[in-house]
C-alpha cells in the first residue's frame, strides 16, 4: 500500500535520455553501476534541459532535487546546503561534489558557473563508501562534454535583467577541448548607504586533452580556472516584526581565484582494470564584511585564504570475475594547507558599545574609568591549517537471479592540526571617574593569545543494499530497494571565534572583566565530525513505448544523527561565531520524483518532506531538545511542464516550458519562535531552434515575489535576506 501511494507521488525530475550518448563507464569512475541500478533515489538533468531551464550553478537544483535547499543568498562563498533537514552555514558540507571525477576540497568553491555541463547527477543518501567525508546526506556529480562528445565550434551570448552579460566560446575536437566564458551583473540589490550594489565579473575557462597512450592505457588531462569578483551580503535588519532596507556603511566584498589541474589514467591490464585520478587544487579568496550590517561604526571583517590540495585517488576492478559477483576496491588520500589571515578591526562604535561599555560597568563600581587613545583598532588572527586523509574502501555486488545486493565498507582516517597567532596593540588609560583623560595617561598595551591545537580521527563506513528487478512485460519496469549505510561531515576549527576570544583577554587581563558569561577559549576552537546511521526504502518504475515514456520513483528514509553541527553565536553583543556539536537528532521523511514524455510534451516534477528534530541539545542557556531544526524547509516542490513543437523547414522546433519551485516551512531559530511557511516561485522560458541557431529566454520569479532566504543574528541584531526580484534574459546559441 505505502509503495502504491509513493509511486502515485512519484514526480520526476529528469530527461529521459542522455542528449548525447549513455555515460561512459571508465575505470577511473565510480559510478560503475547505472544509476537506475542503484539503491538510492537519483536524478541526472542533461546539458539540452540545463540550458532550457536556464540552470547555471548547483544553487540552482535547489527543489529540483527533492529535500535539496542551496539558498542564494551572501556571495559566491555562502554555499550553504541542506539536504533531508541536515546542513550547516558555515564549514563542511553534508553533499559531496565531483566534477568529472574530481572532488572539490572546499566548499567556498561549491558556487561554480556552470560551463559545457553535458550532465547532472545527484544520489541521495549518504554515499560515504565509496565518496568519503562530507557526503553524509548525498552527492552531486557534474560531468562537462569532452573531447569526441561534439566536434566543432560554439559560441552564445546572453542579455538580461539587471545589466547581466555572458559571452561563452567552446571548441571540440576528437582529442581536446576547451571552453571560456565571461559573465557580468550589475546587481539586484541597493545598499541605501552609499549606492552600492551586489554586482559581479567572473570569468571561467576550461581545457581536457584526452589521448589513448597504448591499446591498454588512456590519459585525460582537465585544467579548469576561475575568477571572481562581486559585492554581496545584502542583509536587511529585522526589529518588531519589519524589515529595513539594506543599509550599512562598510564595504562588503569577495573575490576568488581558482585553479584545478586534473589528470586521470585508465590502465586496463589482463584480469584488473586501474583508474588513477590525480589533482592539484589552489584556492585564494577573500571576503570583506561590514560585519554589524547597520550604519554604526562598530567592526568590519577581512577573512583570505590561501590554500593548496593535493588529491590521489587508485580504482582498482577486476576484468573476469564470475556473473554473480563484481566489485571494487580503492584507495583515497589527500593533504589540504590553508593559510588563512581573518583580522577583525574594532570601529568607533564597536569599541565603546562592545569593549569600554563592559570594561566600565565593572571598574564605575570601585570608582575608575578606562578609555582606548585609538578610534580604531585591529585584532590580527593568522592561522595555519593543515588537513590530511587516508581511506581505503572495498564494495561488493552480487547478483542472485534478479536480487541485486551490494555490501561495501570505508576505513577513513583523517587528521587536523591549526597554529594561530591572533594578537592586538592598543594604548589604555585607567583613571579615576573625577579626572579627565590626557595624553599621558595611555599606555601602549599588546594582547597575544598564540599557539596550537590539533585532532583525528577514524571514521568506519559500512554500507548495504538490496534491489528486486520484478518480472514484467516487455517496456515495463519495477524494482524495490532497501539501503542502510552510515555517513559522516568532517570536524574541523573555529576560526571566527578568535576576535572574542582576545576581548576576553584584553578585558581579564587589564580589568578582570568578561565579555560574556561563556567560556570562549582555544578549546571552543575544535569541533567533531558529525556522523549519521541511515536507513531508506524505496520503488522505481519505468514504462516505455513507442511515443511515450513513465519514469517514477520514490522513497521513505530514516537518520539518526550524532554530534549534529550547529553554527552558534555566544550570547550577548559579541563578534563571533562558531560551530558546536550539538548532541543528537533525528530526521525522518520521503521523496518522490516523476518523469513523463508523450510526443512533445515533458512533465517533470519532485517532492520532499523531511521531518529533522533536536532530540538532546542544550546549549547551556536553553534546551531545544524537540524543536524543528532550523534553516532546512520541511518541504520542497517542483513541477515543471514543456512542449516541443516539431516544425518543417528553417525553423525546426519551438519549445515552451514553465515551471513552478516552491519550499517550507522553514524554521529560522533554534527555538523555533521565527519560521517562513511554503513559499514558491514562477519561472517560464522559450527556445527557438534553426539549423545552427537557437535563440532562447528565461524568466524567473514571474510572481515577483520577495521571501526570505536566510536568517541569522549579528551582535544581537536580527536580520534577513531576501529572494531576488524578477529576472529575465534573452540569449543566442551559434554553431560556427
Amino acid at each position: 500500500m505505502l509503495a502504491t501511494i509513493l509511486t502515485g507521488l512519484a514526480l520526476m525530475t529528469t530527461p529521459i535520455t542522455d542528449t548525447l550518448s549513455e555515460s561512459r563507464v571508465t575505470a577511473s569512475s565510480k559510478l560503475a553501476v547505472p544509476l537506475a541500478q542503484t539503491a538510492s533515489l537519483t536524478a541526472s538533468i542533461f546539458m539540452d534541459d540545463i540550458n532550457q531551464r536556464g540552470l547555471t550553478a548547483p544553487k540552482t537544483l535547489s527543489g529540483i532535487v527533492p529535500n535539496l535547499n542551496m539558498p542564494d543568498y551572501g556571495s559566491s562563498m555562502t554555499s550553504s546546503i541542506y539536504m533531508r533537514g541536515f546542513g550547516s552555514r558555515i564549514d563542511n558540507p553534508v553533499i559531496g561534489l565531483y566534477i568529472d571525477d574530481i572532488p572539490v576540497m572546499d566548499k567556498n568553491a561549491y558556487d561554480v558557473q556552470f560551463l559545457d555541463i553535458r550532465r547532472a547527477d545527484f544520489l541521495s543518501g549518504p554515499q560515504g563508501t565509496l565518496f568519503g567525508r562530507n557526503s553524509m546526506t548525498g552527492l552531486l556529480s557534474l560531468t562537462t562534454l569532452a573531447p569526441g562528445d561534439l566536434e566543432g565550434t560554439f559560441a552564445e551570448l546572453r542579455y538580461g535583467a539587471a545589466n547581466g552579460f555572458l559571452a561563452k566560446a567552446s571548441h571540440y575536437s576528437d582529442n581536446w577541448c576547451a571552453a571560456l566564458a565571461y559573465n557580468h551583473s550589475d546587481g539586484f540589490y541597493t545598499n541605501e548607504f552609499d549606492g552600492s550594489k551586489d554586482n559581479g565579473n567572473s570569468m571561467s575557462a576550461r581545457i581536457r586533452f584526452s589521448k589513448d597512450i597504448s591499446p591498454r592505457v588512456r590519459f585525460e588531462n582537465i585544467l579548469s580556472a576561475n575568477l571572481l569578483g562581486e559585492g554581496g551580503y545584502p542583509y536587511r535588519q529585522y526589529i518588531d516584526g519589519k524589515l529595513l532596507p539594506v543599509n550599512y556603511n562598510r564595504r562588503s566584498h569577495y573575490s576568488r581565484q581558482s585553479l584545478v589541474e586534473g589528470a586521470k589514467f585508465d590502465i586496463y591490464l589482463p584480469g584488473l582494470s586501474i583508474g588513477s585520478i590525480s589533482s592539484l587544487q589552489l584556492l585564494h579568496d577573500r571576503m570583506d564584511m561590514d560585519q554589524d550590517f547597520t550604519t554604526a561604526d562598530m567592526f568590519t571583517l577581512r577573512q583570505s585564504q590561501k590554500q593548496w590540495t593535493l588529491t590521489q585517488e587508485i580504482i582498482l576492478r577486476p576484468e573476469k570475475h564470475p556473473e554473480w559477483w563484481d566489485s571494487q576496491s580503492g584507495l583515497f588520500g589527500f593533504y589540504k594547507h590553508n593559510h588563512m589571515e581573518a583580522p577583525v578591526t574594532f570601529r568607533s562604535d564597536g569599541i565603546d558599545a562592545l569593549i569600554l561599555s563592559n570594561a566600565n560597568n565593572g571598574l564605575g563600581m570601585i570608582g575608575y574609568k578606562t578609555d582606548f587613545l585609538e578610534d580604531e583598532f585591529p585584532i590580527y588572527s593568522d592561522f595555519l591549517i593543515s588537513t590530511y586523509n587516508l581511506a581505503l574502501y572495498h564494495e561488493s555486488r552480487f547478483t542472485f537471479g534478479r536480487w541485486l545486493l551490494t555490501a561495501g565498507v570505508r576505513l577513513d582516517y583523517e587528521g587536523n592540526y591549526m597554529s594561530y597567532d591572533s594578537n592586538a596593540t592598543i594604548n589604555i588609560a585607567t583613571i579615576p571617574l573625577e579626572r579627565d583623560f590626557t595624553g599621558e595617561d595611555y599606555r601602549q598595551t599588546r594582547t597575544s593569545y598564540k599557539g596550537g591545537i590539533g585532532n583525528n580521527y577514524l571514521e568506519f563506513l559500512p554500507k548495504v543494499s538490496a534491489v528486486y528487478d520484478f518480472p514484467l512485460k516487455d517496456g515495463h519496469d519495477l524494482k524495490v530497494f532497501i539501503y542502510g549505510a552510515k555517513g559522516y561531515k568532517a570536524g574541523g576549527f573555529n576560526t571566527q571565534i578568535f576576535s572574542d576570544i582576545l576581548q576576553n583577554r584584553i578585558m581579564t587581563e587589564q580589568y578582570g572583566v568578561h565579555i560574556t558569561d561563556q567560556d570562549v577559549t582555544a578549546g571552543n576552537t575544535v569541533y567533531k565530525p558529525e556522523s549519521s546511521h541511515n536507513a531508506e526504502a524505496g520503488v522505481k518504475y519505468s514504462r516505455e513505448d513507442r511515443d511515450f515514456r513513465l519514469d517514477a520513483s520514490s522513497s521513505v528514509f530514516y537518520i539518526d544523527c550524532h554530534d549534529q553541527q550547529i553554527t552558534v553565536f555566544p550570547p550577548g553583543k559579541t563578534t563571533g561565531r562558531m560551530m558546536r556539536n550539538a548532541g543528537r537528532s533525528h530526521s525522518c521523511g520521503l521523496e518522490a520524483m516523476m518523469s513523463l514524455a508523450w510526443k512533445g510534451l515533458d512533465i517533470n516534477a519532485s517532492y520532499g518532506f523531511a521531518n529533522a528534530v533536536f532530540d538532546e541539545y542544550d546549549d547551556g542557556n536553553t534546551d531545544y531538545s524537540g524543536k524543528h531544526i532550523p534553516l532546512a524547509p520541511q518541504h520542497t516542490v517542483y513541477v515543471r511542464a514543456s512542449y516541443a513543437f516539431a516544425l518543417q523547414g528553417k525553423l525546426q522546433d519551438i519549445i515552451i516550458g514553465s515551471d513552478w519551485n516552491a519550499r517550507g516551512k522553514i524554521w529560522w531559530n533554534e527555538d523555533n519562535s521565527l519560521y517562513g511557511s511554503l513559499h514558491g516561485s514562477l519561472g517560464a522560458d522559450f527556445a527557438l531552434k534553426f539549423n545552427k541557431i537557437t535563440i532562447f529566454g528565461r524568466f524567473d520569479n514571474l510572481t515577483c515575489t520577495r521571501n526570505p532566504v536566510f536568517y541569522f543574528k549579528s551582535v544581537g541584531n536580527s536580520f534577513f535576506q531576501i529572494e531576488k526580484p524578477f529576472r529575465w534574459h534573452l540569449g543566442l546559441r551559434i554553431t560556427l
